[in-house]
């Protein structure tokens, strides 16, 4: 397995560096900041997307793949090792900017709201502004008037490196997490955005013709990012960036008679792109707290509805665990089989269990609360796995239990053995649904990660599709056309009261990770409260 995952981050980064070349000669090379400039430099955003995503790992083909790309584009033909030292020169800058965000912005929060879109724009231009510094230093600026072409270089390389850090970090973390992937590609895969991309290069045709400041048709390129904005959010915004780069990109390729003022193309492009963004996260956001309220109202009708349901149920099931234990007591009175003693005696237990469940789950619904208990993790994990025996056997599944680490915990019983159940539930019934020759096999295993207790329920099922996994613990969804997708949402809600959280593990079969403070945390905790 080691061996796999080793041999699969070499492809990655040979994919890596491929497409980071790719990018460095579409965007032209660096001498090209002396002419007509590109608009934007996606390169350095893909380098800054890896940083911001692997961390110190990517730093090592980051380099390799600048290195390449310096020697492809040198910035002096003339000489090529300070070419190479050119080239290596915004390295440091991508791996600042992206180590940075880990910590400040980790993850999509830096396009997830206006605070961190602000905030990651503001170090983006602060860390190309000090690219631009050094590379208008080494690199000798040609034309008319030293200083103002100093400057006119400066001003090129800041525009093109922060465009294209900008518009290719979020589009690269959209198409390359999993838990976004799907519903970028929903949003974007639509006549809007073919509708918006050519209403984009209609009025690039007609505003080039002119001179950028005389030229009134740029400011129409607002319409479609606008719209994209509004109707796909940050999809839209960052799609409709990125033809327009393109499209401006190709455009400056040609000759032109205003090359001269290509940096005001571009500054507009880069305000234009913000303005986006911003409409777009406005959009996002609207639509999240949209959603939120409206699953919150689902599932509080679905806890009326559940504590409607439990409290007509409570008699009755409390009048068959009575019915049951007067069974028993006949039953060893007259000295009937014992295979019928066993039975109803289980069936009395169940009975008892079930209007213990409903107890609690309607009292959760209401209160929120629960009822504290020193709990032995093994006991509670191998009480919930032995339910499951004679199910599991029934549908050739392989129940297996590593080794549980003696410890205990300050939990509720009765609900987490409800969460335990329900995990291992949906676990047998994605493997029962497998062909008889496959894999069926589900692993529980547990151990102690500092002040955290974890579980992990593992299957060799289908797994979980991307465009479920990321909604997976939201209210009415399932992976069953028969379930009512209540499940993994409560039981979410129970660890989350407990002080735990309950997750997917990234795998290509179905792995849930449920974690809970330890015993020792939660009475540090209770004693700070």
């Amino acid at each position: 397995m080691r061996n796999a995952d080793s041999l699969a981050s070499f492809w990655r980064a040979c994919l890596f560096i491929a497409v980071y070349i790719g990018l460095d000669i579409l965007s032209g090379p660096e001498a090209r900041y002396q002419t007509i400039a590109p608009v934007w430099h996606p390169a350095a955003g893909l380098a800054a997307y890896a940083v911001l995503r692997h961390g110190k790992h990517a730093i090592l083909p980051l380099l390799a793949a600048a290195l390449l790309a310096a020697a492809i584009t040198p910035a002096v033909p003339a000489r090529p090792l300070w070419s190479l030292a050119v080239g290596l020169l915004p390295l440091p800058v991508y791996v600042a900017l992206g180590l940075y965000m880990r910590r400040v912005l980790p993850g999509s929060a830096f396009f997830a709201s206006h605070r961190g879109l602000l905030l990651w724009a503001a170090a983006v231009t602060l860390g190309s502004l000090c690219s631009a510094v050094l590379y208008a230093q080494m690199v000798p600026a040609g034309g008319a008037g030293q200083e103002s072409a100093w400057i006119a270089l400066l001003t090129r390389y800041t525009i093109a490196e922060t465009a294209g850090i900008l518009v290719i970090m979020p589009a690269a973390w959209c198409l390359l997490a999993s838990e976004l992937r799907s519903d970028f590609t929903s949003r974007i895969f639509s006549w809007d955005t073919l509708a918006y991309t050519v209403l984009i290069a209609v009025v690039l045709g007609v505003a080039l013709e002119r001179v950028a400041p005389e030229s009134v048709a740029y400011y129409l390129l607002i319409l479609p990012l606008a719209w994209a904005a509004a109707r796909q959010g940050m999809a839209g915004a960052v799609s409709a960036a990125i033809v327009l780069e393109v499209g401006v990109t190709l455009a400056a390729l040609r000759p032109l008679v205003y090359a001269e003022q290509m940096p005001n193309v571009q500054m507009l492009v880069l305000t234009l792109t913000l303005s986006g963004f911003l409409i777009g996260i406005a959009v996002d956001m609207a639509r999240r707290a949209s959603h939120e309220l409206q699953q919150s109202l689902r599932l509080a009708a679905a806890g009326e509805m559940a504590a409607a349901v439990a409290h007509e149920l409570n008699q009755p099931l409390t009048a068959l665990s009575a019915y049951g234990s007067a069974c028993q007591r006949l039953v060893q009175r007259d000295g009937g089989n014992p295979l019928l003693h066993k039975t109803i005696q289980a069936m009395a237990a169940e009975s008892q269990r079930a209007s213990n469940v409903l107890k609690r789950l309607r009292e959760f619904f209401r209160t929120g609360s629960t009822l504290l208990e020193p709990i032995a993790l093994a006991v509670l994990i191998r009480d919930a796995v032995n339910s499951f025996d004679e199910q599991a056997q029934t549908n050739d599944v392989c129940l297996q239990v590593d080794h549980l680490p003696d410890i205990e915990l300050l939990g509720d019983r009765v609900q987490l053995d409800i969460v335990l159940r329900n995990l291992l539930a949906n676990a047998v019934q994605a493997l029962a649904g497998m062909s008889v020759a496959a894999d069926r096999t589900i692993t529980v295993d547990a151990g102690v990660d500092g002040e955290a207790i974890w579980i992990r329920i593992a299957d060799t099922g289908p797994g979980i599709a991307d465009s479920i996994r990321a909604r997976l613990f939201e209210p009415f969804v399932s992976l069953k056309s028969s379930g009512l997708g209540l499940g993994l949402a409560i039981s979410r809600s129970i660890v989350e009261a407990h002080g735990g959280t309950l997750t997917v593990e990234p795998s290509q079969h179905a792995v849930l990770k449920l974690t809970l403070p330890t015993r020792a945390a939660q009475e540090i905790s209770r004693q700070q409260i």
